[in-house]
């Protein structure tokens, strides 16, 4: 499965840090819009986890910056499903160039799926897993 877009933006002068690109708030920021975007096509909608049905914990994020950004710049994030457990969903986001598709970072973030009332893990409903999967991307070698 490819990877579906999960955010578009652009980068703006306030973002910019001391040292003339944007700091590295504003790349989590992207990321950050595009997990909401990603458990959306989950089936994990806002009202879903408002409702108390399910909750979500992120228990790791790691990040890899290749190319800075800088104030005008337009970007995208893609993600797809690296690994999916019957509690643990693993996702990788990339945030690319708009202008030419450059990779600027990465980031594997990974979710566990809660008991609202216990606040320990507990399976995934079985909708979620299943688009989950169809999310999946190619094992990597």
């Amino acid at each position: 499965m490819a990877m579906v877009e999960t955010a578009r933006g652009t980068v703006y002068e306030w973002q910019r840090d001391h040292m003339g690109h944007i700091n590295v708030r504003a790349y989590l920021e992207l990321f950050d819009a595009a997990c909401w975007q990603f458990y959306g096509m989950l089936g994990l909608s806002p009202s879903r986890l408002r409702s108390g049905e399910v909750k979500l914990a992120a228990v790791q994020q790691n990040v890899s910056y290749m190319k800075e950004l800088y104030p005008g710049d337009t970007v995208f994030v893609r993600t797809g499903v690296v690994e999916m457990r019957e509690k643990v969903v693993r996702f990788r986001h990339e945030l690319l160039s708009a202008e030419d598709g450059e990779l600027s970072a990465v980031c594997e973030f990974t979710a566990v799926c809660l008991n609202p009332e216990t606040r320990r893990s507990r399976p995934f409903p079985a909708d979620v897993a299943l688009r989950a999967e169809g999310l999946m991307l190619p094992a990597e070698n």
